[in-house]
């Protein structure tokens, strides 16, 4: 593996250190309040303890790899704490996944364990090539009747490696799927960057709703928290409609910082109007968002709207979290930039490898400490990106005069959708296996609330009948939520080149054309929501809502909400959108809205 030559090994002492102080002195100070239930540093300390006995009786040792997918954010956390005390490099799954993305994770990863409270993995097993795993409960406990020896030895222990920290897992089912690997320090260098750059420290309470499977969920929550000895604030998941409880919480809590995507800022800026001192406690520092690109409307709207800071961060997983800061600082918070380097040194060259004049669009890379050691198990990958220590980002940018930065757009065919990375490589892996399928591509389009949305052409086999809600179906049965395409073509066959590459330019054209099935004018919320929601109309009703539709999550409600208004020719007031939980309920606003139109 290509090794990053900046940085310094053996981190894990000095993080572990940290980690041991934070505990022994925080109380009852809360490290985490969870809509599990608060979890405090004392208790902290103690169930860890616990829980890293229970490792040594699996037979985990320093180096080991776990792979946790955990729904219980209490139990999360304390597995975060566990293994970064103990020395267990770990990665974090989303809980939503599929059985075939988990097993796609797992070998990349090769864990000696598996910890778990989702149901359906818990069955899972090594495929043939793979060492042996254990799994284990979400704390840790084997499983009851279970004998730890029936599960194997503890792994490949050849794999083990006492400098890698934790692993970001960067795409779904494909066999180029990677995973981050992140040593101790260069979680350490990124904390470190944190307190210069955000001025985190013993007072910081996070507010931050993004999941724990990413690396801006993760590493500016709980660990941020853990190493600060500060406080994750992450009460409830984020929807439509816990944006007023979100915003009361701010003060209540005593929130210094919201960590958020531009998608949800855009929610909270279009239904906050009423609260608008929601951040102006004396406690509340600036709102801290990342992971997409913040559009330079969104952010002016915003801060005028509330009156609070909007710090931008541009970062990867494989630079552990952020490396380029508009603010919070008034000489970096230019509206429009992503700021410049902390901790890091940026370069913009040109596709021969030389630096363009100042001005110019080019490739960022990046230099620095936090640099990952490499793709896990993937040195041809690694060097494709990771050339003497030095990232190359795949996106472009340009150097302002004034040494700020703007992100002009993506050279990598990875999109980001709402704050999601998304490979669409391996989401055409998997449309590629559905039976009477021809051919699939799948790629990023520009969406105005998305940021980029996902999109998928595919053509049937000959003879074949296909419809949108059976591909849509399939997505469903075999990839996690959010890597489902927003958007599904059904053509005859896919554009190609002489050599045989798909012609990505004329499916964008397709795509910017409108949908393949083109959606007719309609009266009926139904069929609305079928087409916002990529279900079968038939299948909805009056009481068909975010907690009983597969699918419709909170920026689904807003992109549903748009499509209504459009749909019927309407605006719905804030008061409106929170009484929207159902379609009955979208039924009967059409209907108050349309009746004091006519009146």
């Amino acid at each position: 593996m290509t090794q990053n030559p900046l940085i310094q090994r053996g981190g894990h002492d000095r993080l572990r250190r940290q980690i041991e102080d934070r505990l022994s002195g925080g109380g009852d100070t809360l490290l985490a309040i969870l809509s599990d239930g608060t979890l405090s540093y004392d208790r902290a300390k103690a169930e860890s303890d616990v829980i890293m006995s229970r490792f040594q009786a699996a037979g985990l040792a320093s180096g080991d790899r776990i792979a946790i997918f955990c729904r219980d954010d209490r139990q999360l956390v304390l597995l975060v704490v566990s293994a970064l005390r103990a020395g267990v490099a770990f990665v974090v799954g989303d809980p939503q996944t599929t059985e075939g993305e988990a097993r796609s994770l797992l070998s990349v990863c090769r864990p000696a364990a598996v910890l778990t409270d989702v149901e359906a993995l818990t069955r899972l097993t090594p495929e043939p090539s793979q060492p042996p795993f254990r799994v284990l409960g979400p704390d840790a406990s084997a499983p009851e009747g279970a004998g730890l020896e029936a599960r194997g030895a503890g792994g490949d222990v050849a794999s083990r490696d006492p400098e890698t920290a934790m692993l970001i897992f960067t795409s779904g089912t494909t066999s180029s799927a990677k995973a981050v690997e992140i040593g101790y320090d260069n979680l350490l260098a990124q904390l470190d960057i944190f307190a210069e750059a955000y001025g985190f420290d013993t007072g910081i309470r996070l507010f931050n709703l993004l999941p724990l499977h990413h690396t801006d969920g993760l590493t500016r929550g709980p660990i941020s928290a853990l190493w600060f000895g500060g406080t994750l604030v992450k009460p409830f998941p984020f929807s439509v409609q816990a944006v007023p409880r979100l915003l009361e919480r701010i003060a209540a809590d005593g929130v210094t910082h919201l960590v958020a995507v531009p998608a949800i800022l855009r929610i909270i800026e279009r239904l906050g109007r009423e609260q608008r001192d929601a951040f102006r406690s004396s406690d509340f520092r600036f709102v801290l968002c990342s992971a997409d690109f913040l559009d330079a409307g969104l952010w002016s709207r915003f801060e005028d709207a509330f009156g609070v800071p909007v710090a931008n961060a541009y970062g990867l997983s494989e630079v552990v979290c952020d490396a380029l800061f508009a603010g919070p600082g008034a000489d970096t918070r230019i509206i429009g930039t992503i700021g410049r380097p902390v901790g890091v040194t940026a370069e913009v060259i040109d596709e021969n490898g030389s630096l363009v004049d100042r001005g110019e669009a080019g490739e960022l890379v990046l230099k620095g400490p936090t640099i990952m050691r490499g793709y896990l198990g993937a040195p041809d990958l690694t060097a494709e990106v990771l050339k003497d220590g030095a990232f190359h980002t795949g996106d472009l940018v340009r150097e302002r005069p004034d040494g700020l930065y703007e992100f002009v757009g993506r050279r990598k065919t990875v999109i980001v959708s709402a704050g999601v990375t998304i490979h669409p490589e391996g989401v055409t892996a998997v449309l590629s296996t559905m039976p009477g399928l021809a051919e699939a591509y799948a790629f990023g389009q520009p969406d105005p609330e998305r940021g980029e949305r996902l999109v998928a052409a595919v053509a049937p086999a000959p003879g074949t009948e296909l419809t949108v809600e059976q591909v849509w179906t399939f997505c469903r049965e075999t990839l996690s939520p959010e890597r489902i395409p927003v958007e599904i073509h059904i053509l005859d066959k896919l554009p190609r080149t002489a050599s045989g590459k798909v012609i990505r330019s004329q499916l964008m054209k397709t795509s910017t054309e409108g949908p393949a099935e083109p959606a007719q004018p309609s009266a009926n919320v139904y069929e609305v929501a079928a087409r916002c929601l990529r279900l079968n109309a038939e299948t909805l009703s009056r009481d068909s809502s975010p907690f009983n539709t597969p699918g419709w999550d909170s920026l689904a409600h807003l992109t549903l909400i748009t499509e209504i208004e459009s749909a019927f020719g309407l605006v719905f007031s804030p008061d409106d959108v929170m009484d929207f939980v159902s379609l009955g309920d979208a039924e009967d606003i059409i209907a108050r809205v349309q009746a004091q139109k006519q009146g």
